[in-house]
């Protein structure tokens, strides 16, 4: 496995807070992940609804997961609600699977808390527009002029099987002055979602990886979320190439929905999470989906046995 310090061109993160730091209440609560009781003939039609609502491995395009370390960086709290919100997000990691950079590390996954994220992305996308190359138009307008209390995109790569690189990279970190703004480096690069045909109907020549992801919050807007659902949702898109549409069913991520129940982590997010550091990356998107919505079902099915148990 390659090391940090020879991941790509840096991305610039801009930080554009109010005066301080973000704040924010940190009650000493652990992450629980949450169940949701289904009946047997209802869990199939879930998986492929949550599968389907994630965007994962949606239409040609083969699942990205990290497959270099993750290194986590909380930009723009106070150090305490920073340190929680890593802890968590690594205690995840761990159980996921998720590999993990050992302390020291270059960051290159960066959830930063910002007084107006729309302006935040804005005046990146001004500076470096470049950084928003794997964005759709559509995605890059809600970036820019949503109103998402969270926003986020990464950076991919093509690779072989064996986790070569498609492309070569050089290592950039920048910094700016002011009590105020901050630069951060992430990788860029110039990635590709094409398949090449190879000798077999089921495994590919080339995989997808994800080296680099931004996370932005809007410290007004998610304010009203307790710091330990924050951590959980930035968790979920961190370590996932989540769509930023409809949530899944049943999962953190629709801790900012009108009609949401869920605070933490449910089963399913980490069902989820698990199947995808599981399973096989050269496998063509279709494939792929179907693997997901297995696992999943491998997950739920012997809890909800157990459940049903006197």
């Amino acid at each position: 496995m390659r090391s940090l310090s020879a991941l790509a061109l840096a991305l610039t993160l801009m930080i554009v807070a109010a005066p301080g730091a973000a704040n924010f209440e940190t009650p000493d609560q652990p992450i629980i992940v949450k169940a949701t009781p289904l009946d047997p003939e209802q869990v199939r039609q879930r998986a492929i609804d949550f599968v389907k609502s994630t965007g994962v491995a949606n239409g040609q395009k083969q699942v990205a997961r990290w497959v270099v370390p993750v290194c986590i960086k909380v930009i723009g709290v106070s150090a305490a609600p920073a340190a929680r919100i890593e802890d968590k997000m690594l205690r995840v990691a761990r159980e996921a699977n998720v590999p993990v950079a050992r302390r020291g590390c270059e960051p290159n996954l960066a959830v930063t808390f910002a007084k107006d994220a729309g302006e935040v992305v804005r005046q990146i996308y001004a500076k470096k527009p470049r950084r928003f190359i794997e964005t759709s138009p559509a995605e890059r307008e809600q970036l820019l002029y949503g109103s998402a209390p969270v926003r986020w995109w990464y950076a991919t790569e093509m690779a072989d099987r064996d986790g070569v690189k498609a492309h070569d990279m050089t290592p950039v970190f920048m910094s700016a002055g002011g009590a105020t703004d901050g630069v951060f480096s992430l990788p860029l690069g110039l990635p590709t979602t094409q398949q090449y045909g190879s000798g077999s109907h089921v495994r590919t020549p080339t995989i997808r990886s994800l080296y680099g992801a931004t996370v932005i919050v809007d410290a007004t807007k998610a304010a009203s979320a307790p710091i330990d659902s924050i951590a959980a949702y930035a968790t979920m898109v961190a370590f996932a190439e989540m769509d930023a549409g409809s949530p899944p069913p049943d999962s953190i991520l629709g801790l900012f929905q009108p009609s949401n129940i869920e605070a933490t982590l449910t089963d399913w997010d980490m069902a989820f999470l698990k199947s995808l550091y599981r399973m096989p990356l050269d496998r063509r998107s279709q494939i792929q989906r179907g693997h997901l919505v297995e696992a999943l079902l491998d997950e739920r099915l012997p809890r909800m046995e157990e459940d049903k148990k006197p």
